[in-house]
């Protein structure tokens, strides 16, 4: 080093106060904290983290978030010792329905310390489980309101409850003791009921229930024609285990759902968001199978009645068409009887009228044969003399005519294949002819040039 840098390194030494060593700081901020806060203070804060050791004492970390997001605005350590944790655990599970863990929303009881090694931490001397069951009321609240506002909250109440509730898409944990209660109520029923049941498993607690959840809804949504009724079941558990059914992005979907739903959640106290959106909403998976039952109950009860009433009404009905046809028949007797005797009587009056006109017209046509027998009587020797001289004009006629008298009068009669010839038109060469004269029979044939 140089002579100068010597100089002005001791001559800073010599201005600069004394510095403290680290402990002597932690311990001066440890009495500073001591003196600021001399009493107990009441603090809001959400728990990020919850941890008990071995020891029994349980360790938080605790986290405030910006009103519009999830970014911090603090963070601080806290820690419940084992003979106070003992008490309070016990006391807010009671209280709350749920132990406590991250995700929750507290007012507790604390003493700032500051620790030389361990920094800054709040030691909780209480905790107030009501502000936490008020955090969820405001919470479900504030979803509801959003939901109202949407103007989806009643939707799915809207729908239309199915009369004969039998295609069930059933989303549950496939292990879980009350999808088991369920099924076993719905199949073991006295009346033997015929149900379909199609289990879509989705995580009911944890994490990553909503999600599974969610997507257990995608899978009924792309099969919905199959089924009738949505039941979302789940068995016992306490309110922090039954938070996911508190989820904004769940009860929309719920709200939004093209089938009913049917909430058999068995949640302790309150009920959940996704109950206040759901069609019918019920406490236990066995009481959603009881509604469910009940509905064929009353279908079958209403069919038995209709059954009954359509039996008497057609009981009645057939009485009152026998006493018709009774009365029927008894006008049809009657009617036919007098019918009867009417006939008769037409049928008399037809028979004499029928034979007085056979008689008169026997009686026309026995005088019409009369007369024509005395007429051809008085005719006939008239008609018979006329007729024989009409025989003898004819028979002369004929003699004058005949061939032979022609032939005596010096005519011949020329045949060509037995008939007269009367012109030579159509005569072959060499055509053989006959030509018969009063005493004899002369052949002959027809030359070339005698044909023109």
């Amino acid at each position: 080093m140089s002579k100068d840098f010597n100089t002005d390194y001791t001559q800073a030494n010599t201005i600069r106060p004394q510095a403290k060593s680290l402990y002597e700081l932690n311990n001066m901020l440890r009495r500073g904290i001591r003196e600021l806060f001399p009493e107990n203070i009441w603090v809001q804060a959400e728990i990020a983290e919850c941890k008990e050791n071995a020891s029994g004492h349980c360790y938080l970390e605790l986290v405030e978030k910006q009103e519009t997001s999830d970014s911090l605005r603090a963070r601080a350590k806290a820690v419940i010792w084992s003979n106070v944790w003992m008490f309070l655990r016990e006391e807010f599970t009671q209280q709350t329905g749920s132990p406590l863990q991250a995700g929750q929303k507290i007012l507790i009881l604390v003493k700032p310390d500051y620790h030389e090694l361990y920094g800054l931490s709040l030691v909780v001397q209480d905790i107030d489980p009501a502000y936490t069951l008020g955090e969820w009321a405001l919470r479900r609240r504030a979803i509801l309101l959003r939901l109202e506002q949407e103007g989806i909250l009643e939707l799915n109440k809207e729908l239309d409850w199915p009369r004969l509730p039998q295609r069930l898409a059933v989303i549950s944990s496939p292990t879980a003791a009350g999808y088991e209660d369920f099924m076993h109520q719905l199949h073991h029923h006295p009346e033997g009921f015929v149900l379909y049941t199609c289990l879509f498993p989705a995580l009911m607690q944890g994490t990553q229930a909503e999600s599974s959840i969610l997507e257990a809804l995608d899978r009924v949504l792309e099969h919905q024609e199959l089924f009738d009724l949505v039941v979302i079941i789940r068995g016992g558990g306490a309110s922090a285990d039954l938070s996911c059914f508190d989820s904004y992005e769940l009860a929309s979907a719920l709200a939004q759902f093209p089938l009913p739903l049917l909430s058999g959640i068995g949640h302790e106290r309150d009920r959940s968001v996704a109950d206040q959106v759901a069609h019918t909403s019920v406490k236990t998976p066995t009481a959603a199978a009881e509604k469910i039952l009940s509905c064929l109950e009353l279908r079958d009860q209403e069919i038995e009645y209709l059954a009954a009433s359509f039996l008497a009404l057609g009981r009645e009905s057939l009485n009152l068409k026998v006493q018709e046809l009774q009365l029927y028949k008894e006008r049809i007797v009657h009617l036919s009887s007098a019918q009867k005797n009417k006939g008769e009587l037409q049928l008399q009056k037809l028979k004499s009228v029928l034979q007085f006109a056979v008689h008169e017209h026997m009686q026309q046509m026995q005088n019409k044969v009369d007369r024509t027998s005395e007429t051809i009587r008085l005719l006939s020797p008239v008609l018979l003399s006329r007729q024989a001289h009409r025989l003898d004009v004819l028979k002369l006629k004929l003699e004058a005519y005949s061939p032979e008298l022609q032939l005596k009068r010096g005519f011949s009669i020329t045949l060509h294949q037995g008939k007269v010839l009367r012109s030579a038109q159509g005569l072959q060469p060499e055509s053989l002819i006959e030509t018969r004269l009063k005493d004899g029979l002369i052949l002959s044939k027809t030359l070339p040039e005698q044909i023109k």
